[in-house]
């Protein structure tokens, strides 16, 4: 079972290092081929990994993170190289780790991509201090989540749709 801090807790944790307003994205990984346990993404992944990479262009982005599965370090690959970062690797269930992470990584007034998984993700954004957000559908690729948050502890979350069109 995943374990995430209690949102006051994870609060209290996190807004100890923010002097800045801060972005988070968080992700669920592309579309994923068939096969394996760990399959890669496919094509039609690949394609969303390079949409990806197009709406963050602007973003001032300081850190990305995607666990350690094949199919989330794919899709974070576009975006690490087009802003010339190294993908942060964290385990899919350690969510406070992740937290520690990029507390401890992320630069002030800078934004992260957060690639993760179907179960993951709400727990992450939750975790940010964006609250409870519905679970991802079991072929739902193309959610994003900004969770944006100021000094003061206040966030806001805003969705947004991408992919190949």
């Amino acid at each position: 079972m995943l374990r995430v801090l209690p949102v006051a807790l994870a609060h209290l944790f996190f807004f100890t290092v923010l002097s800045a307003q801060t972005t988070i994205y968080v992700v669920r990984h592309a579309d994923r081929a068939p096969g394996n346990e760990d399959p890669p993404i496919s094509e039609t992944g690949q394609l969303r990994a390079k949409a990806l990479a197009r709406l963050l262009t602007d973003a001032p982005l300081g850190a990305i993170f995607a666990t350690e599965a094949v199919r989330t370090q794919q899709t974070a690959a576009h975006t690490a190289s087009a802003h010339r970062l190294h993908t942060e690797t964290v385990t899919a269930k350690d969510i406070a780790g992740l937290l520690r992470r990029i507390k401890a990584e992320l630069p002030p007034g800078k934004s992260a991509l957060v690639v993760g998984h179907r179960a993951t993700v709400p727990l992450i954004v939750q975790a940010l201090g964006g609250g409870a957000i519905p679970p991802l559908g079991s072929s739902e690729v193309d959610r994003m989540t900004a969770v944006t948050c100021w000094p003061d502890g206040k966030c806001a979350v805003q969705v947004f749709r991408y992919g190949p069109e």
